[in-house]
């Protein structure tokens, strides 16, 4: 199979590092792994280094390491980063291509776009096959969708919830909010982890090295590539307009086949819901918190008296 490139897509979580694992076994020539995420890369190393080559993108080029296979991870990612703030994810893209006999890319996720532009690659390849058992899919879809109608509300069912409710993760649009949050949620008596950009590495081991917290507060930077404790519950702060993304962040609940529910301030593309159903989840919920809230007051006005 000379200078072959295939592409795989199956939704996260189905085992896609599995695939890797099989190849150590019955490849006899050694590979390159290419991952364009550090926390990712790192966790690898850890576990195949010695029997493969793991790498970043920038790695591959100033190492200017060589391969006849090359495995690319996380390949939806170098449309989105590769054109804009990592261009050497393409350098590398094209690089290691111009040696290698075959190149596997793993994605969850591909748009009619990105697909456009690899029906394009049969020039640089003398074969392009595309393997697909789910692109753009959940394998493990919410066991409840709750639409809030604002994220007043939001704040409010999360620090309605039981202290022993189970490990929730709440997504931050800025590095601000994940700041604040974590502040708020701490000042209400829960155990509060949080990371944004540049702190997964760190993030990773502290999972590996701890119980797990009440809440995880994050931006995007844990939508991919840490493996987290099992969610609960997966909290949007903001309205997610992009399909790919959202896929991948509601992908960490579920991974380990637990049941856990979505509260998002949209609806978006691709997920059936019930609206009467969600019209009295949050009636309920909205009921729930000014008993709370009323018998909270009434302590208070004990305690004072």
């Amino acid at each position: 199979m000379k200078n072959h490139f295939i592409i795989l897509t199956s939704p996260p979580a189905s085992g896609k590092t599995f695939l890797v694992e099989n190849l150590l076994q019955n490849l006899t020539e050694s590979f390159l792994f290419v991952s364009p995420l550090r926390a990712l890369a790192n966790e690898c190393l850890a576990k195949w280094g010695h029997r493969c080559q793991v790498v970043t993108p920038e790695e591959a080029l100033i190492k200017k390491i060589q391969a006849k296979i090359v495995i690319l991870d996380e390949f939806h990612l170098y449309f989105y980063w590769g054109d804009t703030f990592r261009p050497a994810m393409w350098e590398a893209f094209y690089e290691l291509v111009s040696e290698a006999e075959l190149v596997i890319a793993l994605t969850a996720t591909l748009t009619t776009e990105m697909i456009g532009e690899i029906k394009n690659y049969g020039r640089h390849f003398e074969g392009v096959s595309w393997i697909n058992y789910g692109n753009q899919k959940l394998k493990n879809r919410p066991n409840q969708y709750i639409r809030v109608p604002n994220s007043i509300m939001m704040g409010e069912i999360m620090e309605f919830l039981d202290h022993k409710s189970g490990t929730n993760l709440v997504f931050c649009k800025y590095r601000s909010e994940v700041e604040r949050w974590h502040l708020r949620l701490s000042e209400k008596g829960f155990s509060v982890w949080s990371c944004i950009g540049g702190e997964a590495s760190l993030f990773s081991l502290k999972v590996q090295a701890e119980n797990p917290p009440q809440f995880i507060v994050a931006t995007t930077v844990l939508s991919h590539g840490v493996n987290l404790p099992g969610i609960s519950r997966i909290f949007f702060l903001y309205p997610v307009e992009n399909l790919d993304f959202w896929i991948q962040m509601v992908a960490r609940g579920g991974r380990r086949g637990e049941a856990f529910d979505v509260y998002a301030l949209e609806n978006p593309n691709g997920l059936k819901w019930n609206r009467l159903l969600n019209v009295l989840a949050i009636s309920i919920l909205s009921l729930k918190m000014k008993w709370q809230q009323s018998i909270e007051k009434i302590q208070e006005w004990f305690l004072k008296a």
